[in-house]
């Protein structure tokens, strides 16, 4: 496939992305069938949520679900870009970081198209996914020459996160957090 090619369809993806995204798909988090928010908001047109006012998140009872908001991606998807999960730093914190999601699709011909949200996106907290790890978590940096034929891997740390960079995590989720056990920050030059 050439260039404008590739172009075209990763356009094509990122509006079919943001046409979901707009649609609220996956957008709450669901409430049990009997819940008086679930109940309440249907018969008022809205989706059930915290109030904005208080800045609280999701009811407790929707953060407990053993389902939880966010999935580790798809085993195809996973063993191609070799990671469970993947996303750009959006937020630091002291001993953890947050990240919005990077949408990663794999194409018929095995080809790899993802799509993150833009530097200038207002992305509300809620949206961001928690991302912990230990003393023996291993991070490194890959830094991708070019077209993505070649890369090199380094050591790195905690320190080398920063706002915008992207990362490839291999983990978990529990109650919506990722727990990583291997930090891969990417770069290209």
């Amino acid at each position: 496939m050439n260039l404008k090619g590739k172009k075209l369809t990763a356009i094509f993806c990122l509006l079919c992305i943001l046409s979901l995204m707009a649609a609220g798909c996956g957008a709450a988090a669901e409430e049990p069938a009997g819940s008086d928010a679930a109940s309440s908001a249907d018969t008022e047109g809205q989706e059930p949520s915290a109030s904005s006012e208080t800045g609280t998140e999701a009811p407790e009872e929707a953060q407990d679900s053993p389902e939880g908001r966010w999935h580790v991606l798809d085993p195809e998807v996973a063993a191609a870009i070799d990671a469970d999960f993947s996303g750009t730093v959006w937020k630091m914190g002291e001993d953890a970081f947050y990240i919005a999601e990077e949408k990663t699709m794999l194409e018929e011909d095995g080809s790899i198209i993802s799509s993150s949200p833009s530097s200038n996106a207002e992305i509300p907290d809620s949206d961001l996914i928690e991302v912990v790890f230990d003393e023996d978590t291993y991070f490194y940096m890959r830094t991708v020459q070019g077209d993505g034929a070649s890369h090199e891997d380094t050591d790195a740390g905690f320190s080398d996160l920063e706002k915008g960079v992207s990362v490839e995590l291999k983990g978990y989720f529990e109650k919506d957090v990722f727990h990583a056990e291997e930090i891969r920050i990417v770069k290209v030059s």
